[in-house]
């Protein structure tokens, strides 16, 4: 049996996403999986168990790019193509795959609910995890319990090594993860840096790393910490963090890997939908401003490293 996944982006919501692929592999014991996902995404899916080809569609390129993804996929005849990012652009390009059924998961935006079915529509809400897993219960008529599976081999985890050893890290280390895309989602740098100093004078003995793109490095400034921000790619990234002892950050695609990863991850979540997107594998702890989440600033210092210290403990 020949699947097809339609899941192009982001960090995070492919995180959430590739349950579906693990489950898929359960139901359908023997099948190949093909992921459609936009180019610089293409090595995060591929840390996932159980995808069997992937298919990279350059968004740069523009329309060019999304003719060449579709071109891709028409070469072959699917069984099934699950679009699991709900948007107009993924449902057309399930709606012209050669694939035998065709479904969206609930909560399809855009209009794009007319060109494939969109299954259980009232589940939209649900938390992303398990939402992607619903097209695969109305094939099926089962729940599965969401599992996800994190391939790091020998080579990533020697230049992981590499990087760390580069970088004077060495013995237990905490990885803060403190950059998200998205307004409202940060939690200020001084928070950070108050949070740093409560860890390092209970804790003096663990390291704290900071992991982030290129462009993050030097936002948080700090004679207590190591910054890592654009010295790992995604592979080396995951390595990382399946070492730290701790993840602290936001509601960022880093973090959900930590997550998946089964690293104890305290998430410090602010403007978005906790009910939807906060984390569902692994073991965590969620802090939110409850009066209102879009000030996230007033979740304090000492209720994150109260969190933190539950897991160092």
């Amino acid at each position: 049996m020949k699947i097809l996944i339609i899941k192009p982006s982001s960090f995070g919501d492919i995180v959430q996403a590739a349950p579906c692929a693990a489950a898929l592999k359960q139901a359908y014991p023997g099948c190949e999986i093909t992921w459609v996902v936009f180019s610089r995404w293409e090595s995060l899916v591929g840390l996932f168990d159980g995808i069997d080809k992937i298919i990279t569609w350059d968004r740069k390129k523009g329309v060019r790019g999304f003719t060449g993804a579709l071109k891709e996929i028409r070469k072959n005849e699917y069984d099934l193509a699950i679009d699991l990012q709900g948007l107009m652009r993924s449902a057309w390009l399930a709606r012209f795959s050669k694939a035998k059924i065709k479904l969206g998961v609930p909560g399809m935006k855009e209009g794009s609910s007319i060109l494939i079915k969109e299954v259980y529509p009232q589940n939209a809400k649900m938390n992303a995890t398990l939402r992607n897993l619903e097209p695969l219960r109305f094939l099926t008529g089962k729940s599965f319990k969401p599992e996800v599976k994190v391939k790091i081999d020998k080579n990533i985890r020697d230049s992981a090594e590499k990087v760390l050893a580069g970088n004077a890290v060495k013995g237990n280390f905490i990885s803060l993860l403190p950059f998200a895309r998205g307004k409202n989602k940060n939690w200020s740098v001084e928070n950070y840096l108050k949070l740093i100093e409560l860890i390092k004078s209970k804790y003096p003995h663990f390291q704290i790393v900071v992991l982030g793109s290129y462009g993050d490095y030097g936002r948080l400034v700090s004679d207590k910490v190591i910054d890592l921000c654009g010295k790992t790619d995604i592979k080396q990234l995951a390595a990382v963090l399946s070492k730290s002892a701790l993840a602290i950050g936001a509601d960022t695609g880093s973090m959900h890997l930590a997550s998946v990863l089964n690293i104890p991850s305290v998430f410090i979540f602010g403007a978005s939908d906790i009910n939807e997107t906060a984390p569902y594998i692994g073991r965590f702890s969620l802090l939110i401003n409850k009066d209102n989440p879009f000030e996230i600033d007033k979740v304090s210092p000492e209720q994150v490293f109260e969190e933190a210290e539950k897991w160092l403990k």
